[in-house]
Order: C-alpha cells, then sequence, then structure tokens
C-alpha cells in the first residue's frame, strides 16, 4: 500500500469547524489516557497482580522458548499469565472496556467526530498500555493540542469519504481537495478504481508561519508506480557504508562521499537563537517560578505567556517540520542518485539508537589540569573524560532515517538488499593488503594500503562492495584486480570536492 496527500480549499468557517474537530479528537485522546493511567496505577498497587508480575520475571522459563520448557514449567507459566490476563481485564485495561468508555464519551462531541474515530483514539492509547504492561513502556503521555496532527480512520467507508477525487466527506460536511497538475498524481489517479482501491482516507494538518493547513491523506491497494528508469546496462554492485554524519558508496564506475543533510545545522541555528528569546521572555514575565540560580522550583505554577512568545514557539515548531522535511529530502536525492546505477546493495548494518546514548565509562582525562578552589589555592585534578557520544550529530543527519529508505526504495525497485555479518567481517577495520583487522582512531580519516592514501570510509565501502557470497569475508582476489581502479576514482572525487569547497576535516579528512 502507499498514500498521496492533498490539500483541501477551505474557507474561514470550513476552517473552524476542522480546528474543532481537532481540538475535541485530541481531548477524546487525552481523556482516554486519563482513564488508562488511573486504571494501570490501580492495577501496579494489586498485590496479586504484582506477585504474578514479579514470579513470571524471576522464572526460568520467561528466557526460554515455548518449545524448550517441560510440564511443570507450562503449568506454572499458564498459572501466572491466567492470573495477569484476569487482572487486565478486571480492571478494564482491554481494548473492549476502552471501546466502551470511549462509546460514552464520544456522544459528547458527536457532531464533530464519529465513532469509529474515537474507537480508532482507543487502539491508539491501547498500544501504549501494552508496551507499559508487556515491553518497555514507562507510562502513558498526554497530547498538546499543537502536537495534534491528524484524525485517524479505521476503514474507508466511514470517517473520511471519496464521493470523487476532487471532493471529500467528514462529518457530513463536503469540502474541495486540491488536485495538483502533477503527471504523476494524474497517472495515479488515472490508473486506480476509486471504489476498489481506497483502502480508508484520514484528515491531516500542518503547521506553518500564517496558521494550519488541512489536508487528506489516502492509502490505496498495491505497490506506488515508479518515477525513475533504471541503468540501461543494469548497473553495478554497490557497497555503502553509513557514518554518523555521512555516506559512503562505491561502485566499479563511481564512488560517492556526501555529508549527510549539510544544510541541517542552520536550522538547528535558527531553533537554538529562537529558543533562547522564548527561555528569556518566560524568566522575565515569571520571576516568581524561578529559583535564585536559574531553576524552575518544584511543584505546579501558572505560567504568562505573551504574544509574542507564542509567536516564537509556533516559529519553533515550524523549523522543525521544515528541517524534518529538508532531511528526507536530502536523503531521497542521495538514494535516487545511487539507485539508478545500481543492481545490488551490500551495507553494513549500523545500530545508531545504541550510538546515541551516553557512554557508561567514567574515565579520566591523561592529562592534569589547575583548579581554583575556595580558600584560592589551586589544586591539579585530572577531570572525568566527557560520556557524550553522537546524539547530537544522529538527531540532525538522520543516519537510521537514510538507512531505512534505502531499503525501502531498493524493495520497491526490487534491487537485492544484503547485509555483511559485522561480527565476522570488519570493514572499517581490515587491510586487505595484509589481512590484518587494525581498529582505527576516530581522528584518523586516511589509511595507506598497498602504499596508496585511501579515505577511510570509501575504503570501507570499497571493502563491503567486494564481500564474498558467505557475507562475511571479503573477496581479497576481487580486491587486488580492482584496487587500483578504485583509487584512480578516489583520487578524482576528492579532487573536485576539493574544487568546490568541501572541505569538511571532522567529517572527511580534508
Amino acid at each position: 500500500m502507499y498514500t498521496v496527500r492533498f490539500q483541501l480549499e477551505l474557507n474561514s468557517s470550513e476552517k473552524r469547524f476542522l480546528s474543532k474537530s481537532f481540538f475535541y479528537a485530541n481531548k477524546m485522546h487525552n481523556q482516554i489516557v486519563r482513564h488508562a493511567t488511573n486504571h494501570l496505577n490501580a492495577l501496579f498497587h494489586d498485590k496479586e497482580y504484582m506477585d504474578a508480575r514479579k514470579a513470571y520475571g524471576e522464572a526460568e522459563f520467561s528466557k526460554k522458548e515455548g518449545s524448550e520448557l517441560s510440564a511443570s514449567e507450562k503449568k506454572k507459566k499458564k498459572e501466572l499469565s491466567d492470573i495477569m490476563n484476569n487482572k487486565q481485564k478486571e480492571y478494564g485495561l482491554v481494548k473492549g472496556a476502552l471501546y466502551k468508555f470511549v462509546s460514552r464519551e464520544q456522544k459528547k462531541f458527536k457532531n464533530y467526530i464519529n465513532s469509529h474515530q474515537a474507537q480508532a483514539e482507543a487502539d491508539a492509547v491501547y498500544n501504549g498500555v501494552e508496551k507499559v504492561l508487556f515491553e518497555d513502556g514507562y507510562h502513558l503521555h498526554y497530547r498538546r493540542y499543537n502536537d495534534f496532527d491528524c484524525i485517524k480512520q479505521k476503514c474507508a467507508a466511514t470517517g473520511v469519504r471519496l464521493p470523487r477525487w476532487d471532493t471529500i466527506c467528514f462529518m457530513k460536511h463536503y469540502f474541495k481537495v486540491r488536485i495538483p497538475e502533477d503527471r504523476y498524481i494524474q497517472n495515479i489517479l488515472s490508473s486506480v478504481d476509486l471504489k476498489e482501491d481506497v483502502v480508508y482516507s484520514f484528515l491531516k494538518r500542518i503547521e506553518f508561519n500564517s496558521g494550519f493547513k488541512y489536508y487528506v491523506v489516502i492509502t490505496l491497494r498495491g505497490d506506488a508506480p515508479k518515477r525513475m528508469e533504471l541503468s540501461e546496462d543494469g548497473g553495478h554492485r554497490t557497497g555503502v557504508d553509513f557514518g554518523t554524519s555521512t555516506i559512503a558508496t562505491v561502485s566499479n564506475n563511481e564512488v560517492h562521499l556526501e555529508e549527510l543533510a549539510p544544510e541541517s545545522a542552520k536550522y538547528e541555528k535558527e531553533i537554538r537563537h529562537r529558543q533562547n528569546l522564548v527561555d528569556v521572555s518566560m524568566r522575565k514575565h515569571n520571576p516568581d517560578n524561578y529559583n535564585k540560580n536559574g531553576t524552575v522550583k518544584k511543584g505546579k505554577h501558572k505560567w504568562k505567556t505573551t504574544k509574542r512568545c507564542r509567536r516564537l514557539k509556533r516559529q519553533i515548531r515550524v523549523l522543525y517540520r521544515k528541517q524534518s522535511a529538508y532531511i528526507k529530502t536530502s536523503h531521497h536525492t542521495f538514494i535516487n542518485k545511487v539507485v539508478q546505477n545500481t543492481s545490488e546493495f551490500i551495507l553494513e548494518p549500523m545500530n545508531f539508537k545504541a550510538l546515541q546514548k551516553k557512554s557508561k565509562k567514567t574515565e579520566r582525562q591523561d592529562k592534569a589540569v589547575s583548579i581554583k578552589q575556595k580558600d584560592g589555592s589551586l589544586k591539579m585534578v585530572r577531570k572525568y573524560k566527557r560520556k557524550k557520544r553522537y546524539g547530537h550529530s544522529i538527531r540532525n543527519r538522520s543516519p537510521g532515517l537514510m538507512q531505512a529508505d534505502l531499503k525501502s526504495k531498493a524493495t520497491q525497485y526490487e534491487i537485492p538488499y544484503y547485509e555483511i555479518d559485522i561480527h565476522q567481517y570488519r570493514a572499517s577495520q581490515l587491510h586487505h593488503d595484509t589481512g590484518e583487522y587494525i581498529k582505527p582512531a576516530l581522528d584518523e580519516r586516511f589509511k595507506t594500503i598497498e602504499g596508496h592514501r585511501v579515505q577511510r570510509d570509501l575504503y570501507s565501502a570499497f571493502l563491503i562492495c567486494h564481500t564474498d557470497d558467505t557475507l562475511t569475508a571479503p573477496d581479497f582476489i576481487a580486491c587486488y584486480l580492482d584496487f587500483p581502479h578504485f583509487v584512480k576514482l578516489q583520487d578524482t572525487l576528492i579532487l573536485n570536492m576539493k574544487k568546490c569547497g568541501h572541505t569538511m576535516k571532522h567529517c572527511f579528512g580534508f
């Protein structure tokens, strides 16, 4: 399935109606969250449930698969599961109970949202309940009105209906749809049956500096039509090496080394500037809510916000949206350029979520520094090393999103997609001329291989491209044969990048 999004052409009264619909849908969601949170708190104070939960977690069968359990372990597992399931039903933390609660609350807002939309919000809250009960969720989250961006639907027959492509019906109100005169969109609409191929539709709103704009998102059956035409010669195998800020690709006919979302830092600078202005405004108009050292006092407070402050907050939200849209566009532009000349992708999978976390090591620095004490004397100490890692860079570059988009694009165009075994084959450390694994320092951006100076990320992508069929080791013969050609392509690329002004010492090494 795939989606298409069209903007709605609304007058002032229609905008007010949709604004109220989003307001009441958000209110409905938060009422369900409050109801579920109260029942979760009551459940976690139930001694019988907590004893069964603790016993289930401490039992050995919680770490085994079902086929490995003995008869006694299966019996004990079933008893504890029955106790927890019965308690969950008793406290109304099942989908049916949430549906009953939301059906009563929905009648208060029946002119703005229907029962199916209310049930869709109950489904979303129930997913959060399951994460709290069975996964790593901590608590349910309320939603702010400005962050509530879509009214969910359950099927095409209820909620948002499409009598025809240029009109939608929502709560017995008809709204005009703006269909763009784009050849790609026109081809989609002409090849799709309005009654058969539409799975469901929902309303979405996007915030701009001038206010909210409303859209209809239509989910269609099948695969999205292809925009690009692949290379006539079938393309070449491409090795991809992801970094936290860069991406390197190598094939037999071209190499690429690019910074991910290079203009993202400009958005970050504007966001930080406006956040500082908001902080100054809040401190100026709410002095009683802050301690002398600048921290916020504990407890609940009444906050005064000026029109300028609210305008700045809206600008911050809009900048975050623009930054996200820019990052996605930048990723897709590069992926489309690579996909056109590729017959298969091979890459080294990266766990960027783990790289976001701070380091747990508490090592001290090698050099001692002087610290001035209260009595005026100086003391030489070795400070702790910084525990920060790559969270800031990953937030601004989104390499994990690009990795997922690359896999999705390869699937769409039926291009084989493989991942090497990182436990047996560490391409970033291997020297194919000696066969040794040598872990480089973070600031070491170049290596010397067969007497040639090669960029580390490009060389890693070269080794990934020349992986053998087992995906656990390189094909050394192919590496020896193709390495001179790779060096020529790399030197040409670096020379062109320097001419264009790409001089990022911390990323590329030049």
